[in-house]
Order: C-alpha cells, then sequence, then structure tokens
C-alpha cells in the first residue's frame, strides 16, 4: 500500500531543527507504519501554530496504515497456516506407504508379461468405446474397440502388443479412452489405475506417490486405498 507523504516532508524542510532517526536501507524506500508515526509526531512538534496540519488528511492516513497492519498480520497467519497444513498432508501421506491404492488416472505400466489394469467407469450405456495406447514419445501404438458396454465400473488389460501383434517394450503407456452413445454422441467415462505406493514426495503439486513400477500420482487423485 503507498501512502503519499510529500507534504509530511515538505513541513519538515521548513522545521528549523527536525532530524529524525529513520532506518532505512538502498533497495526499500518506502515508509513503514512505525516511520510514519515518527514523522506525525515530529511534524505536530514542529508545525506551525498558523497553518496546523490538515486533521482529515492525517485521519485518512493512519487509517490506512491500521489497514496495512491488519493485511501484513493477517497474511503472516494465513503463511503460518499454510506450512501447518503442509506438514500434516505429508506426514498423512506416510500412512500410504506400502499400500495399494486407487487413483484417477490414465497411466499403465508394462514389464514384461506383467501389466497395469485400468479401470473405467460409464455413466450410462455406450454403444461403442475405443481406447487408444500411447507410448512415451506419445505415438499411438494400439487401438481396442468395444461395442454394447453398459453403465457402471468396468475393467481393461491390454495385451502389450500394437496393431500388427508385435510385442511392445517395457514401460509405461498412456491408454486413453472414447465413448459415444447410441445417437452418436460423446459420453463420459472416468478412468482409474491401481498400484502399490513405494514412496512419497512433496512438490508444488502436493504431495506425489511413487508406485512400486515407477508410475507416479498425485494424493488428491487417490480414490481408493487397500492395506
Amino acid at each position: 500500500m503507498t501512502v503519499a507523504t510529500n507534504s509530511y516532508y515538505e513541513s519538515l524542510l521548513l522545521a528549523p531543527d527536525t532530524s529524525v532517526a529513520i532506518t532505512t536501507d538502498a533497495e526499500n524506500t518506502s515508509l513503514t507504519s512505525e516511520d510514519f508515526l515518527t514523522l506525525l509526531v515530529t511534524e505536530l512538534q514542529y508545525q506551525d501554530p498558523t497553518a496546523p496540519m490538515d486533521n482529515t488528511e492525517m485521519v485518512n492516513q493512519l487509517t490506512q496504515y491500521s489497514q496495512l497492519d491488519e493485511l501484513t498480520a493477517m497474511n503472516e497467519k494465513l503463511d503460518a497456516l499454510t506450512t501447518s497444513m503442509n506438514a500434516m498432508t505429508n506426514t498423512n501421506g506416510l500412512d500410504y506407504l506400502g499400500k495399494e491404492v486407487e487413483a484417477a488416472g490414465y497411466d499403465i505400466s508394462k514389464s514384461g508379461d506383467d501389466m497395469t489394469e485400468l479401470y473405467f467407469e460409464l455413466d450410462e450405456y455406450t454403444e461403442s468405446l475405443t481406447c487408444n495406447i500411447y507410448d512415451e514419445n506419445g505415438s499411438i501404438v494400439d487401438s481396442v474397440n468395444f461395442t454394447q458396454v453398459a453403465a457402471g465400473k468396468h475393467s481393461f488389460t491390454w495385451d502389450g502388443t500394437d496393431f500388427n501383434g508385435n510385442t511392445q517394450a517395457d514401460g509405461t503407456y498412456i491408454a486413453l479412452m472414447t465413448a459415444t452413445d447410441t445417437e452418436g454422441d460423446t459420453s463420459d467415462v472416468t478412468t482409474t489405475t491401481t498400484g502399490t505406493v513405494a514412496g512419497i514426495n512433496n512438490t508444488d503439486d502436493g504431495v506425489i506417490f511413487t508406485l512400486d513400477d515407477g508410475r507416479t500420482v498425485n494424493m488428491l487423485d487417490v480414490t481408493y486405498v487397500t492395506t
């Protein structure tokens, strides 16, 4: 918040001896509330009795500094609360170590013959459902089609091969699903993946779980936990 202090400086310059001790540094040229009060008291001490300072201006500026102090105190309390909540979240995240979680997402992992199971849920009956598989470079390697899929939760396990039946390399793949109803309109489909939490990392995006196969999920995306 910027407060005009020109009138105070001008009156101080006209005073016979108005040197005041105000702590400043080269990088900070704004007045603090303490600086303002020091200037105000000094001006009151040396003001011209025949031309006293404007009471309205004084009250307005005192009000502004009071609001500034309140906002500063509020920000400090919010920062402390955020730090406390982050620490609590990190502590809660430790409870997930070694547990299997189900989280919103579409990453699947292939390791030899082992393949991550993908779960998907439909809000309504779907006439056609397509699952496109992409590699880590974003290239589509396979596409699996389903027809007449009932509403509800289902599971899907990719066979690990491409369009031509060639076995793909181990790694992480992305499985994106699209669904259409009987009228050809797009239907909602949500996907979740599962895995065992092997590590925890605190990031700007929140607490991130590293699963035993190397995939990562945000703790906020976890929808189910098993012991």
